[in-house]
């Protein structure tokens, strides 16, 4: 079978993989997008609290409350960019040619020049993935051992991303309840101040169930925004996967894995966890990422925020929190959470490709990557 070389209306943005480049052919845009009503009550280990029982945070805000101001900004951003294409590039480091594709709602920009002014608040907190990665996962068992309390909250995991806004209207948002920060940025997008003067944790996932689960997040941004998004079968998906960072949403995942992983291992603020050890063995990569973060937890409670993270549960609790972002996806953020599921959609030739690609990828690391693709 020859290799699939098409062009791909993504966002539409044509990427035309066939050059390795991509050109910019975007119509204004006339989608009215409406929000959402929900019931968003905070949920805990799969039972709702009753609203004279949420918590509030310093400002007195309760969970509905802070969540209505985060909501009310996106739409806010939504109106003011409804003539804009959703997808646009971002080069956000002078005189570079890398570039990646961001979708328009993001504030990257505002983000970034905060990042480089102030930087991230000294000794804050910051899981760092490539998309579909643990980040949601990741994000919820972090702010668990920052609280020490095993104990899902109704806060989206967009309330805390530094692509949405910068950290000082996410910390207005979440007052001082600011414990974990999110963010898929590339290393080279940062300043260096924002992984020095921080501890960022990031989460890897082998490639391939990588590429599923985007097939079916793009599924979910689809149907959301069908005339922004026009489907795309997995074999597109697959073909822009495989393509070069300013063809992919927040860039290339190896470009984005290889510049936290060689990183690493001479900056002692970026700790490297895989997400299929993290799957296999919770306990002690959750002790890792606690004594990183300096967190303190007990055993008690490293094996309660186990439990309280292990996939069907937290995707039961966090059930009410993503109607909140369901103008903008359908669907849910934990899919499967599964490891080797690729072999479900993966035909032979492409995994081919994909093992001969990180054959080569490896052999440019000091040190390889370890990567697991069953369990």
């Amino acid at each position: 079978m020859s290799e699939l070389k098409s062009s791909v209306i993504f966002g539409r943005r044509l990427v035309d993989f066939s050059s390795q480049k991509f050109q910019m052919g975007c119509a204004a845009s006339d989608t009215s997008h409406s929000q959402t009503k929900t019931s968003s009550k905070p949920v805990a280990n799969g039972v709702h609290k009753d609203k004279a029982e949420e918590p509030k945070t310093d400002g007195g805000k309760t969970e509905d409350e802070r969540v209505a101001v985060f909501k009310q900004l996106l739409m806010e951003k939504l109106m003011s960019i409804a003539n804009e294409p959703p997808m646009k590039p971002l080069q956000p480091v002078e005189g570079t040619e890398r570039t990646i594709l961001v979708p328009s709602i993001f504030n990257c920009q505002e983000t970034l020049a905060e990042l480089n002014d102030t930087g991230i608040p000294t000794n804050s907190n910051v899981v760092v993935t490539y998309l579909k990665s643990g980040t949601h996962w990741v994000w919820e068992l972090m702010k668990m051992l920052k609280k020490k309390q095993a104990v899902a909250d109704g806060i989206p995991k967009e309330m805390g991303h530094l692509e949405f806004f910068p950290p000082s209207v996410l910390r207005k948002i979440n007052g001082s309840d600011m414990p974990v920060y999110a963010t898929h940025f590339p290393l080279w997008c940062l300043p260096k101040s924002a992984y020095t003067n921080s501890q960022l944790v990031y989460v890897y996932r082998n490639p391939k169930d990588v590429c599923v689960s985007l097939f079916y997040h793009f599924q979910g941004m689809s149907e959301a925004n069908p005339k922004d998004f026009p489907p795309l079968s997995f074999d597109q998906l697959f073909e822009m996967f495989m393509g070069p960072s300013e063809a992919n949403l927040m860039g290339s995942w190896f470009d984005h894995v290889a510049d936290y992983w060689d990183n690493h291992r001479t900056n002692a603020n970026i700790l490297c966890v895989m997400y299929e050890q993290l799957k296999k063995d919770p306990v002690t990569e959750i002790k890792r990422i606690d004594k990183h973060i300096g967190s303190g937890a007990t055993d008690e409670l490293v094996q309660e925020v186990v439990d309280a993270t292990a996939f069907k549960t937290l995707k039961k609790t966090k059930e009410s929190s993503e109607q909140h972002i369901a103008f903008l996806f359908k669907g849910t953020m934990y899919r499967k959470g599964e490891v080797g599921d690729w072999k479900n959609y993966f035909n032979d030739e492409q995994s081919r490709r994909l093992d001969e690609r990180l054959e080569q990828w490896q052999k440019e690391r000091a040190e390889p990557v370890p990567l697991i693709f069953e369990l």
